[in-house]
C-alpha cells in the first residue's frame, strides 16, 4: 500500500532548487546597459520631500532643506532585492570615498515598520552602511516613480535629478563632475 500521509513542509532539495530559481530570476530581470545614466533637462525631476515613517542612522526625519545645496544619492532598495544587496557593499565604498566631500547619501526602502529588525540587521551587516534610510518611504519612492529596486537617483546642488540608474556604473563620473563644477563655480560642499 503506498504511502498516502501528507508530506509536510518543503525539502532541502526544495529550497535549494527555489532559491537557485531566485537567482536566475534575479539575474534575467536585472538591466543590461542602458541602466544608468546622466539625464537630460527634460527628463529631471525634482527631489521630492522625503516622507517615511521611520528613520535609521539618523537622530531623525531627513528634510530637503537640510539636503539644500548639496549633492544628493538616494538609493531604492530592499532587503529582499538581490541586486541590492550585491550593490551595497559597493555603495558603502562610494560613501566612504564622497561623504567627506560633502555629498550626501539617502536609502529609502517600501519595508514598513514591521520589517524594520530585518532592516536593521541588514543594514548592521553590511560594513561602512552608515547612512540615513527612511523605511516605509511609499510616498516619496511613488513621486520619484520607483518601478525596479535598486533605482539610484544622483541630485544635483540645484535639488533636481541628474542622473539615475539601476545600478552604479557611470555614477563615479557624474559626482567627479558636478564636484568639480561646484569647485569651478564657487560653491561650497
Amino acid at each position: 500500500m503506498p504511502n498516502t500521509k501528507p508530506r509536510q513542509g518543503v525539502s532541502r532539495g526544495e529550497t535549494y532548487a527555489l532559491a537557485g530559481l531566485a537567482v536566475v530570476a534575479a539575474i534575467l530581470l536585472w538591466p543590461k546597459g542602458g541602466g544608468g545614466g546622466p539625464l537630460a533637462p527634460n527628463e529631471r525631476i525634482a527631489l521630492p520631500p522625503l516622507m517615511a515613517q521611520g528613520w535609521l542612522n539618523s537622530d531623525g526625519p531627513i528634510s530637503k532643506e537640510h539636503l539644500a545645496g548639496k549633492i544628493v544619492v538616494v538609493d531604492c532598495w530592499a532587503t529582499w532585492c538581490v541586486p541590492c544587496r550585491i550593490a551595497m557593499p559597493r555603495l558603502a565604498k562610494l560613501y566612504a570615498q564622497y561623504q567627506p566631500m560633502g555629498v550626501e547619501f539617502i536609502g529609502l526602502t517600501s519595508e514598513t515598520e514591521a520589517e524594520r529588525e530585518v532592516v536593521e540587521g541588514y543594514i548592521s551587516s553590511v560594513e561602512g552602511f552608515d547612512w540615513p534610510v527612511g523605511y516605509g518611504a511609499f510616498p516619496t519612492l511613488d513621486m520619484l516613480g520607483i518601478e525596479v529596486f535598486p533605482t539610484i537617483y544622483v541630485f544635483g546642488p540645484d535639488g533636481s535629478s541628474i542622473w539615475r540608474g539601476n545600478h552604479l556604473d557611470g555614477i563615479t563620473d557624474i559626482l567627479d563632475q558636478t564636484l568639480a563644477t561646484m569647485s569651478v563655480g564657487g560653491a561650497s560642499n
